[in-house]
């Protein structure tokens, strides 16, 4: 996988730009890693890597929702409307399973993957 097609991917996904990318490097790089470990083909061809890479994408944005994520939906005074992330996180972890799951024939099912033990 090519780290700055998922780090590309990423801030598409998150609407960071690339000076603020600095922060957010590692947790790239540890979908990247979680990704490429739990990939059932050796040598993915290139339609392949792109499908792992869009999925490692998708691991770093539920990896970044629950780093930011501060619980509060939604608060309402009067015309006041105050919405959080918290929503993003439920979103962000649907994309990573809708993902994982249309990608089930590249990477291993076994373990916490989808949320629940496979046996």
């Amino acid at each position: 996988m090519n780290i700055e097609n998922v780090r590309a991917r990423f801030m598409a996904l998150t609407g960071i730009d690339s000076e603020e990318m600095f922060r957010w490097q590692a947790l790239t790089e540890d979908a990247v890693d979680y990704v490429q470990q739990r990939c059932a083909v050796r040598e993915p061809d290139e339609a392949q890597t792109k499908r792992l890479e869009a999925l490692a994408a998708a691991y770093a944005l539920k990896l970044y929702a629950l780093c930011g994520d501060d619980g509060l939906t939604q608060f309402v005074a009067g015309d006041v409307h105050l919405t959080s992330s918290a929503d993003k996180r439920m979103r962000a972890g649907e994309l990573w399973a809708e993902l994982a799951a249309q990608n089930a024939d590249l990477i291993g099912t076994e373990g916490f993957l989808f949320g629940r033990v496979i046996t």
